[in-house]
């Protein structure tokens, strides 16, 4: 048998460990992976976390390119709209608008007389958007320019006159055939591609000093304008610009209104 006092030391429990102030607990093992070399986890995490970046970097910068050249479009379109005005003239411009003017004419060949080819704007009249933009252009070109009458040659000058006559202020004063006038009347004969005819037009419907836009359809000779100049300028008035829908240029009605400017929107060999 033991003695007393050794079998007291055995059941006895093992003194506490005490450990020394001011050291460190040594750093934990790193992790082990079953499928390589310890680490590998975080090292794979830490290159998926920095491709997540770069990702959201370059969307970033796309969206902020996309915005920049958004911002960009909408102010070019802006200023486009601001001077569209000012870059119509009598030679013609790439407003849209005038290719779909051009597009709604329709040529009718011989008529009214074989080898005539007709320019009928009643197909342009069918097409709002399109009429609308042939006053539209007229009365930008005008508004500022201190017309006080627009005098609409029989028969298709009587369609656009007096709509642009109304949009600048200015009054509307139909030059017509003979004998569809009733009051007194001073008339103008003039030629034309297919013949001779005559333009009349009321006395006291047009004042001296009146500042004259004359509006037609088409110019082709030019004898229809030079009559209806002249009757404004008989009764003192200031022609300022002759504006027409479309100009026939083989035929030189340009050169026959010597030095009266003449707008036109379309050109037409045909």
């Amino acid at each position: 048998m033991l003695p007393l006092q050794k079998l007291a030391s055995l059941s006895a429990p093992p003194p506490p460990r005490i450990e020394a102030r001011g050291t460190t607990p040594a750093p934990p093992p790193p992790p082990r992976c079953c499928f390589g070399a310890p680490g590998a986890i975080s090292a794979a995490a830490a290159d998926r976390s920095r491709s997540l970046a770069a990702k959201a970097n370059r969307e970033l910068s796309l969206s902020s390119g996309m915005a920049t050249r958004f911002e960009h479009s909408n102010g070019v379109r802006k200023g486009a709209e601001a001077v569209r005005a000012q870059r119509m003239d009598s030679e013609g411009s790439q407003d849209p608008r005038l290719a779909k003017i051009a597009s709604s004419i329709r040529v009718i060949p011989d008529f009214p007389k074989p080898g005539i080819m007709f320019q009928d704007i009643t197909t342009l009249l069918l097409n709002t958007e399109a009429f609308k933009d042939t006053v539209d252009l007229c009365v930008e070109r005008y508004r500022e320019k201190n017309i006080s009458v627009v005098a609409g040659i029989e028969a298709r000058g009587f369609i656009f006159g007096p709509p642009i006559a109304l949009a600048i202020g200015a009054k509307f004063v139909p030059m017509r055939k003979p004998n569809k006038l009733p009051g007194e009347v001073i008339s103008e004969e003039y030629s034309l591609e297919y013949g001779t005819d005559t333009m009349e037009m009321h006395v006291g419907a047009v004042q001296p000093g009146d500042r004259a836009l004359i509006v037609d359809d088409l110019i082709a000779t030019g004898g229809t304008l030079c009559a209806a100049i002249k009757l404004l300028e008989r009764v003192g008035a200031t022609v300022v610009e002759c504006a027409c829908i479309i100009e026939l240029p083989e035929l030189k009605g340009r050169d026959r209104l010597g030095d009266k400017p003449l707008f036109v929107l379309i050109k037409s060999d045909i």
